[in-house]
């Protein structure tokens, strides 16, 4: 781990913009993102993950997700390693305003928390349920 990263854990995602709200009132990053960049980078996960819909029958490979041993290691870590590379469609602009992109993350979370379900798959694990996919952003 990144010296001086935080660990993260949020059982809720009622957790979530607490932790933000007190980011917003000082913090240091230790990363490469900015706290506008990452708050803009959750906004746009929670809202494709509301809006997206589930690929066609046709579309849908199972090979092309990890095994569902990795899938449960992730979910029983907790965590998402470090190093991932930014999938394509979720890079970021530099020059955020944080306030500004926590207001659109606040948005984005209400959006998701009050759709019917996430129906998209995950790109690495394939189809989730509401709960899973709850799990996830708490992790992510």
């Amino acid at each position: 781990m990144t010296p001086g990263r935080r660990t993260l854990i949020f059982h809720r995602l009622d957790e979530i913009l607490p932790d933000v709200d007190r980011l917003l009132q000082g913090h240091a990053t230790v990363g490469q993102w900015s706290l506008g960049q990452m708050c803009r980078h959750l906004s746009t996960v929670f809202q494709a993950t509301a809006d997206r819909p589930a690929p066609a029958s046709e579309d849908h490979d199972p090979a092309k997700y990890a095994p569902e041993d990795q899938k449960r290691s992730f979910f029983e870590s907790g965590v998402t390693p470090e190093g991932n590379p930014t999938p394509p469609g979720m890079e970021v602009p530099e020059g955020l305003d944080d306030r500004e992109e926590a207001e659109a993350l606040r948005k984005a979370l209400a959006h998701y928390t009050a759709s019917p379900g996430p129906a998209m798959h995950h790109p690495r694990f394939g189809p989730l349920s509401r709960a899973q996919w709850d799990h996830f952003h708490c992790i992510h």
